[in-house]
């Protein structure tokens, strides 16, 4: 018989698939209220500092700024923000399905595992140079700045938040709903501690015997 339409394997019905979207949506919503708070000291430091004194690019430095520094200075924070999202969402998914396949080792050892603060801080560098960079430009009205800065920083903000939200699996609004609570109870690092004890023991026998060798080659000497 013709059909139309097939459901699919996961379907779980309207009701269901309502919930999930209604949650969905509250979590998007609440992750791009995030980088509004930092608009505000944002926009304070552009119109105090850069519109109200007239703090502006000269002409000539004005098409240096804006063909070569905010370019250049955007083409490496992107490369920079590439690594760091595909890092994190590596080790989300990773972590995901150590979940469904109810690996707790697996789950363990990445469960602390965050990204290093020496990346954060350089994104956060270059996100501050590429936003001075247009907080200094000449624009031909107050709207027109407005706009301008409030969106590039709005896109900056978002893309660091993102980046911490996916590094924290086991937390914040993107949590993953299926670990187990006991998993969540347990310390990582006893766990590891008592998981490596075994190969610790193996490595201090190992290192004893090449001791050992050692000294048998010196008095052979």
């Amino acid at each position: 018989m013709f059909k139309l339409f097939k459901k699919g394997v996961n379907f779980k019905g309207v009701k269901t698939g309502c919930v999930k979207c209604w949650e969905i949506t509250a979590k998007t919503v609440c992750i791009l209220f995030i980088p509004i708070p930092i608009m505000v000291p944002v926009f304070a430091a552009w119109y105090l500092i850069f519109l109200k004194n007239h703090a502006h690019f000269s002409d000539g430095m004005e098409g240096i700024v804006t063909a070569a520094w905010i370019p250049v200075f955007g083409i490496l924070y992107s490369l920079l923000a590439v690594i760091e999202i595909t890092t994190v969402w590596t080790e989300y998914k990773t972590i995901r399905t150590a979940v469904k396949q109810y690996d707790i080792d697996k789950f363990m050892e990445l469960r602390d595992e965050e990204m290093s603060p020496l990346l954060h801080i350089i994104v956060v560098t270059f996100s501050v140079f590429l936003l001075t960079g247009f907080m200094a430009l000449n624009y031909p009205s107050f709207r027109d700045g407005t706009i301008v800065v409030m969106s590039t920083a709005y896109l900056l903000t978002l893309i660091l938040a993102i980046i911490i939200e996916i590094d924290n699996p086991c937390s914040g609004f993107w949590y993953i709903k299926s670990i187990p609570e006991e998993w969540l109870k347990i310390n990582p690092k006893t766990w590891r501690e008592h998981i490596n004890q075994e190969k610790r023991e193996n490595f201090r026998k190992k290192r004893e015997a090449l001791e050992i060798d050692i000294k048998i080659v010196e008095t052979e000497v």
